[in-house]
């Protein structure tokens, strides 16, 4: 059980490295498309000094430098913007991770900063991500360890749902507030899974994917963070080729879900 636990929490630690060696290589495209952009302005502002102080300056090569300048300044601006996007979502669900507290959030832009952190792993898997349910629904929750189970659904759909004969690959993320508490479910349109793997899907150390990196306990922490954090239920229902739906239940009133002040 001690070894269990240790590898639990290295498990999630491991998680929060790769969202990390993602996350840095995602933000170097905008960030060198823009360096590219300002580079080239630059250069172009020298040369429109340049000629205005020669005097060999005429109004159509103003008129194109211009263009150049605005058009450059502009993919900066855009590609600085997402970068900024990705740190900000990034920062969020790595404060939140390495935090217990609990905090005031609106659940569907939790929902969005996870899958914008998880953007590498998302496009490796070809896969999209559809997000529906209210916008007004702000809770205050523990959520780091909401985050966390999210993550590993998500993670857990890109590694194990898909095969080469799903040619369009899409994870839905769907939430509700119900009279008892937060209704969350994470359906995929994948593969599914057989009855006898159904049956131990929650056990730890069980994985179909032993010899390609797979822990098997991603599905046993997201059971154990539902189950004893927040004193909710989670559920799985699939079929052989037609997909997996997990279905969380999350009870207000407990110290990881209260409604929000």
């Amino acid at each position: 059980k001690l070894t269990q636990g240790a590898l639990i929490v290295g498990e999630r630690m491991a998680a929060l490295g790769g969202l990390v060696a993602g996350v840095a290589h995602e933000i170097n495209t905008p960030i060198g498309v823009a360096l590219t952009a300002v580079t080239h302005g630059q250069e172009r502002v020298a040369t429109l000094v340049e000629r205005f102080e020669s005097g060999q300056l005429t109004k159509s090569e103003l008129r194109r430098i211009s263009g150049e300048l605005q058009e450059a300044a502009m993919l900066g601006v855009t590609n600085l913007r997402r970068a900024a996007t990705l740190v900000a979502s990034f920062k969020m669900v790595a404060i939140d991770q390495s935090s217990l507290e609990l905090r005031n959030a609106s659940i569907v832009e939790l929902l969005r900063d996870v899958t914008r952190s998880l953007g590498p792993i998302l496009r490796a898997a070809k896969a999209e991500v559809v997000i529906d349910g209210p916008e007004d629904v702000s809770l205050e929750l523990a959520a780091g360890e909401f985050i966390q189970i999210v993550t590993n659904l998500l993670q857990n759909a890109c590694v194990h749902a898909f095969d080469d004969t799903t040619a369009s690959r899409v994870v839905t993320l769907r939430i509700a507030l119900e009279s008892q508490g937060l209704l969350l479910t994470c359906a995929d349109n994948g593969r599914g899974m057989p009855a006898e793997v159904l049956a131990r899907v929650f056990d730890p150390f069980f994985t179909t994917r032993r010899g390609s990196g797979g822990s098997g306990l991603g599905m046993h922490i997201v059971e154990n963070l539902v189950r004893v954090r927040f004193q909710g239920t989670i559920e799985v229902a699939s079929e052989v080729g037609r997909g997996t739906t997990w279905t969380a239940r999350f009870p207000l009133g407990t110290s990881a879900l209260r409604a929000a002040d």
